[in-house]
């Protein structure tokens, strides 16, 4: 019988907790099935205390609490991984819930097809408050969209899941090694790229990455990301990112990465003149700032 591993890497979110734990309680799949695994990555509030509960309320939900004090999400990740005990291993954000027959569609997907080695699918986004006014489809991966339409495929090497719905059998990571502890975000550091670092090592092994529309995850918009300081800030970080990632495999593709980046300064005109014919100057607006931000993270340039 196939069982699961639910690992929750959190710092400071307790706020969203209870959300997701909720949503771990109405899950379809027998209980006996999946284990929660917790890392808690050195929060300052009561993280401990609310995973307590949970467990203590649910006692044929097995649970395991660990903290991890080296911070960042690869330390976290990583911790979760070498606990896990089952086969199978799916990652969720502290920040989003699930849907309630998630676990059993993971499970599901690996059942029927066997060649599979990571699992990804729909991020659907929950807006607490408003829905910006710059907000398009151009930019809503920034918020933790996904959704790459409603026929599940294999990806190509261009692609990836996203870290908010990714499920691995456990043994992939004895074959590529560990999320890189160099990325990954902090309290105090936006730097990502763990994800698509690690699929390069994946896609590099030959392993199948694939993409199941029926396992849906939603993940929550407070209004503070809905300001153009968190776009900044994400944009930024995701640039500074992909220098660091490059740079570290070579110079030269770095340099392609920075041609890249003029090809995508293009399109992003292209959708800025799009939006000003339609009057959306707000999404007009923030495209040309989001590469502007993305850009200038890539390039090392620092703001006085």
């Amino acid at each position: 019988m196939q069982k699961i591993s639910v690992a929750i890497c959190t710092y400071n979110r307790e706020r969203y907790l209870n959300q997701l734990f909720n949503s771990i309680i109405r899950q379809t799949l027998d209980k006996e099935l999946f284990e929660v695994i917790l890392i808690d990555n050195n929060s300052p509030g009561n993280t401990r205390e609310l995973f307590q509960i949970f467990s203590e309320v649910n006692p044929y939900i097995k649970t395991r609490y660990e903290l991890e004090k080296n911070q960042g999400l690869s330390y976290a990740r990583n911790r979760a991984i070498q606990i896990a005990e089952y086969d199978f291993i799916t990652f969720l954000d502290d920040d989003a819930f699930i849907q309630e027959d998630y676990l059993e569609k993971c499970l599901l997907a690996f059942s029927e097809n066997p060649r599979i080695d990571v699992l990804g699918g729909k991020i659907i986004l929950h807006y607490e408050s408003i829905i910006p006014d710059w907000e398009n489809k151009y930019l809503n991966s920034i918020l933790g969209y996904f959704n790459r339409g409603e026929q599940a495929f294999t990806f190509d090497k261009k692609a990836y899941p996203r870290g908010s719905n990714m499920t691995f059998k456990r043994a992939v990571f004895s074959k590529i090694g560990l999320f890189n502890v160099a990325l990954g975000r902090t309290d105090k550091s936006m730097i990502g790229g763990e994800e698509k670092e690690l699929f390069d090592r994946a896609y590099s092994a030959n392993l199948m990455v694939f993409y199941d529309p029926k396992v849906v995850v939603f993940h929550s918009v407070p209004v503070e990301r809905t300001f153009p300081v968190f776009v900044r800030r994400q944009a930024i970080g995701i640039g500074m990112s992909e220098r660091f990632r490059t740079r570290n495999k070579s110079v030269q593709l770095y340099v392609f990465r920075i041609v890249k980046e003029i090809i995508f300064w293009a399109g992003s005109l292209v959708l800025f003149l799009s939006f000003v014919l339609k009057s959306q100057l707000p999404k007009a607006k923030m495209i040309i700032k989001f590469r502007f931000w993305l850009s200038q993270g890539l390039l090392g340039i620092k703001e006085e």
